[in-house]
């Protein structure tokens, strides 16, 4: 008979009404590694936002790099319409537009 292993049950195998603490432990390195992998995101998205400040895209370039993140977390989104983050990228697009055009608006707002 196996030592403390509820009649023969498999190691992996949690009885009812006592804590699982392998899967408590997976749950929180998932979580963990789904907050590194948006802190990078950010880091990454603040890092190209300063490098960028006097290019023509720098708006577009964190929009994209924010939609590619939320695809990348959430898969589901990709049953949604191509059109939503064809319409984050246009917004930015004009945005960048404007601030090229115009550069001394942004200037005023600050």
């Amino acid at each position: 008979m196996a030592e403390g292993n509820h009649g023969g049950a498999p190691a992996w195998w949690t009885a009812p009404g006592e804590t699982d603490v392998f899967a408590m432990v997976g749950l929180v390195f998932f979580f963990l590694l789904v907050y590194a992998v948006i802190h990078m995101y950010a880091r990454f998205d603040r890092y190209a936002e300063h490098r960028a400040i006097d290019t023509p895209l720098r708006t577009t370039i964190p929009t994209m790099l924010t939609v590619a993140l939320a695809y990348e977390i959430f898969p589901p989104l990709s049953h949604f319409s191509v059109l939503l983050p064809i319409a984050l990228i246009l917004a930015a697009l004009a945005r960048d537009f404007m601030l090229w055009w115009d550069p001394h608006h942004e200037e005023q707002g600050k």
